[in-house]
């Protein structure tokens, strides 16, 4: 096969890129990509030399070259971290700019930045507005500590976000001491331009329409309604809440419409000055920089009288960008800017041929990253390939407004009054039109993510069929090598898929990490999924916000139960959430809390089924796979509405379950205390079927649980402590030692987030998966 080189900077982006992804997934080490890269460049070479075939060989020796360069290069950047990851935990001193300070419900966040690092600080003390500006160098000291990285598997992974921003270590910070007289011009003037636009569009309008406006300028989303952002998000209309490449496009465009004399070297620089500061007052996002760098080429091109490539550009773009930190790549915002692009690129020339109508551009650019959508963010939007027009329509008109409202911020307060009330109406009028298109969630809906194997193929075919290239080879019927490169895109994706493996696709248990809290999913053999507990939180929607996105990103778009200990919000409030958002077809919980029946049904929804149990029964979850209830008995209603009356017992009634999955047991216990694992121990009847494979230890480690008698009746071989963060001492120093005297292997989810087991066949044994290593 012969290969041209048409566009060269795409094929050198492709291997750059190539090589930084299989860096961060294998983890090997320098030397190595030292030796591939050795290999590469002297196979180049000797291609080179070579008469028959030698510019195919070259090509691809040289794309292996720059792919090893790549590697090397992120390795570099792996082995070689902030020295003050070795400070985790310590009290340490920084000086430095503050380069963003963001006040929250409880905290202020304050993003640190000298000419060694960046870093996220958190401030809990009180802040008054004279404590420090954005732009001001000060010291700080407090506790160092590394970001958290993923809890679950498929899961957000907030380490490698921030490292995609440049930041690789966090501060809780306990002394703030600004030096006077020492502040950052650039930084003082862009924090200044965003908060006195942000100010008085707050005064001037409603927050509603005012959150709006600031994030279509800015992309601070900080003040924007969630429900209504939700919306967005949903109708896949978001993008124009995020200052993204389309926002620079209208900016470019806008700025082009004005300038009314010879576009040259004077238009190139002040094109360049303008996108630069724009640039900035966004936050240097991804997409913008992208932007900006590709309309800095158009510009170029046009003053050196050279033609102007999309893709080209695009694929330079995306080698100066991952040079500057290669951590990028796994940005998202990164990732679906360059795939835009790629779509219009690639597919747009193939769809004129076929549709020449106003949702053109929309249509292929959602066909492009709908799949890919779906992966990072679990939903779909029909609605998108039509609600994008006007909206993308109407945003053409309201960023130009917002910019000029820039300038009159500093000018006249009657004239940005005026503008804000017409931009306001235009906000208003974009909310009807998504809500329109949206119709209260009937054109969006949830889904699992999509396969490794399958974005590969999905990406792979259609880039080539459609491509230039796929189409000649299709007109000039050159089947051969169509199937080669078929098979081969086939063979690239079952070759990745592997690689992303952790070992939690085929367990058949896994301890959630849900922070403090208990959440246990159970898979069966026969494809069925199951939650014991759910987690829960007062301060944080766990159902929504964890255990969605970890059973979508695992393949799960609805449970088939949900069996719950208690109704602590521990335990249950995550349960209760999720069933809010249509995720569970059944609640299964103690009989005495049928009192409860029309408070449980409101609180998730009213379409999910109650299912009341109680000891002595029998649950069969799939082939070869139990939940045995264990206690409390059966008692009267009369009983169980004075238990229901004390709710300080709760703990006490909690429902102990054993789960039999293929001969391997896992005892829960709820949060009960010593002296209900006294009565457990104590009752004859129950001897036997406390004995178990796995403990769930009660109450998250508590010292008030788990005594000496019970771990011996029970007498597991593994514990897993389900727990988190806390102020309550979990899980308790003396427990620990209780188990580890016995041989009892430990697993905690607050160090090894979340903990998978998977059963061999007929129960022989186990093999245990953690996350964090």
């Amino acid at each position: 096969m012969h290969i041209s080189l048409r566009r060269p900077a795409l094929v050198a982006a492709i291997s750059f890129g190539g090589g930084i992804g299989t860096a961060y997934i294998l983890e090997t080490t320098i030397l190595i990509w030292c030796l591939v890269l050795t290999v590469s460049a002297t196979l180049q070479m000797v291609a080179a030399l070579k008469g028959k075939g030698r510019q195919t060989a070259a090509v691809l020796f040289t794309a292996m070259c720059i792919w090893s360069g790549g590697g090397m290069y992120m390795q570099c950047c792996i082995e070689a971290p902030d020295p003050l990851c070795g400070q985790e935990g310590k009290k340490v001193r920084i000086s430095g700019y503050a380069d963003k300070i963001e006040k929250r419900e409880s905290s202020v966040r304050i993003t640190i930045e000298n000419e060694d690092r960046r870093i996220l600080a958190n401030y809990y003390g009180g802040w008054e507005e004279e404590t420090l500006e954005e732009g001001q160098w000060a010291d700080f000291q407090g506790k160092i500590s590394l970001p958290q990285t993923r809890r679950n598997p498929g899961c957000f992974d907030y380490r490698l976000y921030l490292r995609s921003c440049g930041i690789q270590m966090m501060m809780n910070i306990e002394e703030i001491q600004p030096q006077e007289g020492e502040t950052s011009l650039y930084r003082t003037v862009v924090s200044d331009i965003r908060n006195t636009f942000s100010d008085k569009l707050k005064a001037s309008l409603e927050p509603e329409l005012s959150g709006i406006g600031i994030a279509m300028v800015f992309g601070d989303k900080s003040t924007l309604d969630e429900e209504l952002y939700e919306d967005f998000q949903r109708n896949g209309t978001a993008h124009i809440l995020a200052v993204s490449g389309l926002h620079v496009g209208i900016l470019y465009s806008f700025f082009s419409f004005l300038w009314r004399g010879k576009k040259g070297v004077a238009f190139y620089f002040s094109v360049s000055g303008v996108l630069l500061l724009y640039t900035a007052l966004a936050d240097f996002s991804p997409s913008v920089v992208r932007a900006a760098v590709m309309i800095a080429l158009h510009l170029g091109a046009g003053i050196l009288h050279r033609r102007y490539d999309l893709l080209s550009a695009a694929a330079a773009t995306f080698i100066l960008m991952l040079a500057s930190n290669p951590f990028q790549l796994f940005h998202a915002g990164f990732q679906l800017s360059f795939l835009a692009i790629a779509s219009l690129g690639v597919i747009l020339p193939f769809a004129k041929t076929l549709y020449q109508g106003v949702f053109l551009s929309s249509i292929v650019i959602q066909a492009g990253m709908l799949p890919y959508t779906a992966y990072l963010f679990n939903y779909i939007s029909f609605g998108a390939f039509i609600a994008n027009v006007p909206v993308i329509f109407l945003s053409g008109l309201l960023l130009p407004m917002g910019i000029v409202l820039i300038p009159l911020a500093y000018c006249s307060d009657s004239l940005f009054s005026a503008g804000a009330e017409l931009l306001g109406a235009g906000c208003r009028i974009l909310i009807g039109v998504n809500g329109f298109f949206y119709g209260d969630g009937i054109t969006a809906m949830d889904v699992v993510s999509p396969s490794v194997p399958f974005l590969i193929g999905y990406y792979g075919i259609l880039f080539f069929y459609v491509s230039e290239k796929g189409r000649i080879l299709f007109l000039r019927k050159q089947y051969r090598q169509i199937v080669v490169c078929t098979a081969l895109v086939g063979l690239l994706a079952f070759t990745l898929a592997p690689l992303t493996n952790t070992g939690f696709e085929k367990s058949d248990i896994v301890f959630v990490d849900v922070g403090q809290g208990d959440c246990i999913h159970v898979r069966t053999p026969d494809g069925k999924n199951y939650l014991l507990d759910g987690g829960g939180s007062a301060k944080y929607n766990v159902g929504k916000n964890t255990l969605k996105p970890y059973l979508l990103k695992n393949g799960v778009r609805k449970v088939e139960a949900a069996f719950v200990t208690h109704l602590h919000e521990d335990h249950y409030g995550g349960i209760r959430e999720l069933a809010k958002e249509g995720m569970v077809k059944q609640i299964g919980v103690y009989e005495a809390n049928k009192v409860l029946e029309p408070e449980l049904c409101r609180e998730t929804g009213g379409k999910t089924e109650l299912i009341y149990l109680y000891g002595g029964q029998s649950v069969k979850l799939g082939d070869k796979v139990f939940l045995d209830i264990l206690a409390p008995e059966r008692r009267t209603v009369e009983e169980y509405q004075e238990l229901i009356k004390k709710q300080e017992e709760e703990n006490e009634s909690s429902m102990i379950m054993r789960l039999r999955y293929k001969g391997v047991s896992v005892l829960i216990t709820g949060d009960i205390d010593q002296e209900g694992e006294t009565r457990l121990a104590a009752d004859p009847a129950l001897k036997e079927q406390i004995s178990c494979d796995i403990l769930k230890v009660a109450h998250h480690g508590s010292k008030y649980s788990t005594s000496d008698a019970f771990l011996d009746a029970v007498s597991p071989e593994l514990a897993v402590f389900q727990v988190g963060k806390n102020n309550f001492g979990h899980p308790s120093e003396t427990v620990i030692e209780k188990c580890r005297q016995r041989g009892i292997m430990i697993y905690r989810n607050d160090r090894s987030g979340a903990v998978g087991i998977f059963v061999e066949k007929d129960g022989r044994g186990i093999r245990i998966y953690k996350l964090i290593e």
